[in-house]
């Protein structure tokens, strides 16, 4: 998951949501109900957390008691027929259940990946929700995560933090934690301002922020949410549907308009002509079928279409191109058409309810958020996933440098002047990691070269350069150097001190 599945328990709570989250993983699969932002219950398919597995383990059930049971794998039977014959009060019967939605939620917290999708619609029934407290848990939970880890959650130091209510008194904070608490009393900082104002190491700091942040003592600001301000609107205008279908005509909640308080006259406001599907040819149906991204891909419509606009899509496609029409292709062209229209059929199936419709979107939302910023800034989505990989390695890696740490820095710099060789920051720093150990000394050359050929005029590159050169008692090139980055800047005076150390020594 991008987002783990602690971060999305602090969002939702900080939102205030209703709704479930279900997460899947394999063939694990649970699902964990909201109330207000606080979990309320959980399942799960895990047969650890059944209910009579947890009875058995505490010593409260016999293998045996299980055959007096009429349905002894539905966790309420056992609860109710239990308490009916005296073996548990209602009160036992309440902890049982918040015992279960505990032990869920701490399995969750240790999924090394998943997916998920969040449903406003799907709510916890009246009468069936407990107090599950978390804080502790979670305090504990980041805890326990490794630096690199830490650091991987953040992609810019200028993320700032902000109070909430809670007071650090209610909680055993350590004393770093309670330092960073306290510098926030007066108002928001951001995370560099908080590494300044601190002794500790940067390291330790955004541990400490991260930490507070998943315990809710603090909320997050300008950072990369999975919960963006559009989403979470939209779910809180989400109408609960008491029935279980859905309108046909019905539309994504993001497209949901108030009605007019009158109905305009045809004259006023004249009905747009029906949308009429383009002819396409079989080869580019299958190329665009095998090669969608999303359902309204295939079925060549906009994400915003409207229900009849889909249903032409779908039957002008389902009628053009049935697999019933092509048995004389045979071979792997019929193969082709065959699953093609499987995948049609599931796309129309999936998008022509308000309700299914709604969880697709919400599960393909990222997809769709970076077409958009492909479409704005005019990259493919290998481009942009090359770049954005390249960032977060090359923020992973110059942290570790800054640390004196260059042999973990090392394969993140790699990656990133790997993934943008053409950015001539990430080239002099890998330089600047391989410059090490003297086995690479040639190779961070090299590097240092490439950003200077890619930014020749770059003074901190060129003193970098200067530097290596140094390192290696090779004063001459050095002077060189130095010499030509102060004809370009004369008034340097990093390079005036170097030059002038270089000429006395």
């Amino acid at each position: 998951m991008n987002h783990p599945f602690a971060e999305l328990l602090v969002e939702i709570a900080h939102a205030r949501l209703n709704g479930s989250l279900r997460v899947s993983s394999g063939e694990k699969k649970c699902v964990v109900y909201f109330k207000s932002g606080q979990v309320a219950f959980a399942a799960s398919n895990s047969r650890s957390t059944r209910l009579y597995e947890m009875l058995l383990a505490k010593g409260r059930l016999k293998k045996e008691d299980l055959a007096q049971i009429p349905n002894f794998s539905n966790d309420f039977e056992i609860t109710k027929f239990l308490v009916s014959k005296a073996i548990l009060s209602q009160s036992e019967s309440d902890q049982l259940f918040r015992d279960q939605v505990l032990a869920i939620v701490l399995d969750l917290l240790v999924w090394p990946s998943g997916e998920w999708v969040f449903s406003p619609l799907a709510r916890i029934r009246d009468g069936l929700a407990f107090e599950i407290e978390l804080t502790g848990h979670l305090l504990n939970y980041s805890r326990c995560l490794s630096e690199s880890e830490i650091l991987n959650r953040f992609r810019t130091l200028d993320e700032t933090f902000r109070r909430t209510e809670k007071t650090g008194t209610d909680f055993d904070l350590t004393m770093e934690e309670g330092f960073i608490l306290s510098r926030l009393d007066e108002g928001p900082l951001s995370a560099s301002e908080l590494i300044t104002l601190s002794t500790m190491p940067e390291a330790k700091v955004l541990h400490s922020l991260y930490t507070l942040w998943l315990g809710g003592l603090l909320i997050r600001g300008d950072w990369n949410p999975a919960f963006t301000p559009h989403v979470v609107a939209a779910i809180k205008n989400a109408r609960l549907e008491l029935r279980a279908e859905a309108r046909a005509d019905a539309k994504p909640i993001a497209d949901i308009k108030p009605e007019p308080t009158q109905k305009p006259s045809q004259e006023q406001n004249p009905q747009p002509a029906a949308a009429v599907p383009q002819e396409i040819s079989l080869e580019d149906y299958l190329d665009r079928v095998e090669n969608a991204a999303t359902y309204y891909d295939i079925l060549g419509v906009d994400v915003k279409a409207e229900a009849d606009e889909l249903k032409r899509a779908y039957f002008h496609l389902a009628k053009n191109f049935h697999p019933d029409r092509y048995h004389a292709e045979g071979g792997v062209t019929l193969k082709r058409i065959q699953q093609a229209f499987t995948q049609l059929a599931q796309a129309h199936e999936t998008l022509k309810s308000a309700e299914s419709r709604e969880v697709y979107d919400y599960r393909v939302r990222k997809e769709l958020e970076k077409r958009e910023r492909r479409e704005e800034s005019g990259e493919t989505g290998t481009q942009q996933m090359q770049r954005e990989q390249a960032t977060e390695n090359f923020d992973r890696g110059f942290s570790l440098l800054m640390e004196n740490d260059p042999a973990s820095a090392l394969p993140f710099l790699a990656r990133a002047a790997h993934f943008q060789p053409q950015n001539a920051r990430y080239r002099a720093f890998y330089g600047r990691a391989l410059a090490f150990d003297e086995k690479s000394r040639f190779k961070a050359e090299a590097e240092f070269q490439a950003a200077l050929k890619i930014d020749p005029n770059n003074p901190t590159f060129r003193i970098m350069l200067a530097e290596f050169f140094l390192q290696f008692n090779l004063k001459k090139r050095a002077e060189g150097e130095l010499t030509r980055l102060l004809a370009i800047f004369p008034s340097n005076r990093e390079a005036k001190e170097l030059l002038e150390r270089v000429r006395n020594s």
